[in-house]
């Protein structure tokens, strides 16, 4: 099969990369008391509201705190806040319209400052500002006004009832913003003080950012969960990954963040280096490009649902980390809902479809296949399904781009906003709440949002918003089934399988524990054993 060869072909050149550099170099002395942390992507900004990648947000987990985070299935927990919000607790009014914290006193920034109401306040002004080019403002573009009647509550005031709101506004999301210093978040953020020297509450503070190399920190001894185990945390960008396992291999590096399944399934045959594979909300698989073209006919695309074997893909290009996927939720979350079934791989199935779609031996169905060119995962996938659309007749032509043209905003030309797809690879991360809203509702087509499937139905938009407007979980989660079986049926996404985070760390290191969105989230309780 094309797609196992290409994977087995780079796993030996790995391997024997590995083999020739523990041959040339067998490492240097470790430092005690400093971890050696490689990630693949440097910050563009360490400003707590800008992160532009899940590495960003690692690093920035490092300084900064939500006030509100999560364990390792998603649940929420109090960071700066105090107490995670409730009706029961008073935290949520009766009408849903208010959201008030009580936020965690004793707590100061790297700068000595007390962590104050005006802190939360002004990190909000910050997200919405124009002037800074934030992700996403979902969940903070509900907020009417913010009220700070003393210095440890916040009341957010809201438009609508928004039951994401505690998994959203300053907590572990999709795209998760932090807490900052009132008096360094004025004015526009890219070009001020705090995105290259920042002045967090986090269990680390910056040292010295030596661009292109390396990101030195030291750890904040009056922590207000408690002062960090390891004394001092090197993050060094490493974007080749056959180098961050060398790193691994020689002694070079403590642990990699932010592996790709390929590069650990080698990582793991190094000795006194183990896995930690932990789960997340997302999901691996294919966008199918409702607006045009053939795939515009659900029955096309579900002969090509059908048509891909998402147990290959989780044998052959994921060597078995990922976990099976019934659609975009994990079966580890709570608005998961375990009745219902994943498309089964059916080339039969997949070819009478297709038929009935008028496409056959006399009328050929040709598609282009967009990836993203640097991921391993993406090339050895796409192959992989190239291989099974042709067993049904369908001829597909890869397309490769550069992961920031891939992914860029409508107004930058992005191939997936622009919709310059008939499938497109796709790997998506959430946030702790089950929120999908951004992805498959009408209004949130480019470029007002990433539904980039452009799918548009009203039963859809009508279960988003029941999921969206209730905060009694168990209405929640009834809607959110009915969000799963929708998209199970009009299949504007094909979903191959549900990722891991996945980090390699060397024996010596002890108390490595991500939440469901973070790896880096109980940095303080990490341990080094030298």
């Amino acid at each position: 099969m094309p797609g196992a060869a290409l994977v087995r072909t780079c796993a030996a050149l790995l391997a024997c990369a590995l083999a020739l550099a523990a041959c040339a170099h067998r490492g240097t002395s470790a430092p005690s008391g400093v971890l050696r942390v490689g990630v693949e992507v440097e910050p563009t900004t360490l400003a707590p509201i800008l992160a532009e990648s899940i590495t960003d947000n690692e690093i920035l987990r490092l300084i900064y705190d939500p006030l509100i985070g999560c364990d390792r299935l998603g649940n929420p927990v109090p960071a700066l806040a105090a107490a995670v919000p409730t009706r029961a607790n008073g935290g949520i009014s009766a009408d849903g319209l208010t959201i008030a914290y009580r936020l965690r006193r004793g707590v100061r920034f790297h700068d000595g400052r007390p962590f104050t109401s005006a802190d939360v306040a002004a990190s909000f002004r910050a997200v919405m500002d124009p002037r800074n080019p934030v992700a996403t403002r979902h969940g903070y573009d509900v907020v009417a006004r913010v009220e700070t009647p003393d210095p440890y509550t916040i009341r957010f005031r809201l438009k609508r009832r928004f039951a994401p709101f505690i998994g959203t506004v300053f907590a572990e999301s999709d795209s998760p913003y932090y807490v900052g210093p009132a008096p360094l978040l004025r004015g526009a953020l890219v070009q001020a003080a705090i995105a290259s020297a920042p002045v967090g509450t986090g269990p680390y503070r910056v040292v010295r950012w030596l661009h292109g190399d390396r990101l030195e920190l030291a750890a904040n001894a009056s922590y207000w969960a408690g002062a960090p185990r390891i004394p001092r945390i090197v993050v060094r960008f490493i974007p080749d990954e056959n180098s961050q396992l060398v790193g691994l291999q020689t002694g070079d590096l403590d642990a990699v963040i932010g592996l790709s399944a390929s590069a650990a399934a080698q990582a793991r045959t190094i000795p006194h280096v183990r896995i930690d594979a932990s789960p997340t909300n997302g999901y691996f698989g294919f966008l199918m490009n409702t607006a045009r073209g053939a795939t515009a006919d659900p029955r096309v695309r579900r002969a090509i649902a059908e048509a891909a074997d998402a147990a290959a893909f989780r044998r052959d290009v994921t060597h078995g980390y990922y976990a099976p996927a019934i659609a975009d939720l994990p079966t580890i979350l709570w608005a998961a809902d375990p009745a219902l079934r994943p498309i089964a791989h059916d080339v039969a199935g997949a070819r009478r479809l297709l038929e009935a779609a008028g496409y056959g031996a006399p009328r050929r169905l040709s598609l282009e296949i967009a990836l993203v060119q640097q991921s391993q995962t993406f090339r050895s996938e796409a192959v992989l399904l190239q291989s099974e659309l042709r067993a049904i007749g369908v001829e597909a032509h890869l397309h490769g781009y550069l992961s920031d043209t891939y992914s860029a905003p409508l107004a930058a030309g992005g191939i997936l906003a622009r919709g310059r797809y008939d499938i497109a690879l796709y790997n998506w991360i959430s946030g702790m709440d089950p929120d999908d809203s951004s992805q498959l509702t009408c209004a949130e087509r480019p470029p007002n949002g990433y539904d980039q499937s452009f799918y548009c139905s009203a039963a859809m938009d009508a279960a988003q918003r029941d999921a969206l407007a209730s905060y009694d979980e168990s209405v929640r989660k009834k809607a959110y089934a009915r969000v799963e079986a929708l998209l199970l049926r009009d299949v504007p996404i094909a979903y191959l399988g549900s990722p891991v985070k996945i980090a390699a760390l060397r024996d010596d290191v002890g108390g490595f524990s991500p939440s469901l969105i973070t790896r880096t989230a109980n940095a303080e309780r990490w341990t080094l054993r030298r």
